[in-house]
């Protein structure tokens, strides 16, 4: 991931994490009856998406070692995947294979590519806009610290969820 405004040097930075307040803002379409499963931990040592899932109010399980690619736990997916194009694409190619409901954080212009369409199936598919832009914490030095400028919009992607027409936009 870049950021321009980070350093007067262009450098890309991936060591990002998923705010408290990103999950906050959809907590509320969760159902708090399904078992979450917080499914892009591979090697995030250093996230706290479940933990704060978990604050939240909602049961989630997850491993650092579990590979979504491999894996298929819980009845609902919630998480994040990596940025990285080819890793989303695997990701989203095995998201359609389980075919259980979820909701993903992804940039909005990955809704525009031909390979979002070409995965998921379309008729299942809800994006939930949130108000701004999420602002990913970011881990610098063995210190995480909120940004304020994130260079691009995030979107929420729900599938199988049968959100109503008032829940696409928090």
């Amino acid at each position: 991931m870049a950021n321009l405004k980070d350093s007067p040097i262009f450098k890309i930075h991936d060591q990002y994490y998923t705010p408290k307040s990103a999950w906050e803002k959809i907590n509320h379409l969760i159902p708090k009856d399904k078992v979450v499963w917080e499914a892009c931990m591979l090697n995030s040592y250093l996230s706290k998406s479940p933990q704060y899932l978990k604050e939240l109010g909602n049961e989630v399980l997850y491993d650092t070692s579990w590979d979504i690619l491999k894996e298929n736990h819980g009845d609902i997916i919630i998480t994040n995947p990596p940025f990285e194009t080819k890793i989303k694409i695997a990701i989203l190619k095995r998201l359609a294979e389980l075919d259980k409901p979820f909701i993903i954080i992804m940039n909005s212009m990955n809704t525009f590519a031909n390979y979002f369409t070409e995965i998921l199936d379309k008729k299942y598919i809800q994006l939930i806009t949130p108000k701004g832009r999420i602002n990913f914490d970011k881990m610098e030095n063995d210190k995480l610290t909120k940004t304020k400028n994130c260079s691009f919009y995030s979107v929420y992607v729900a599938y199988k969820m049968n959100l109503k027409s008032e829940d696409m936009f928090v």
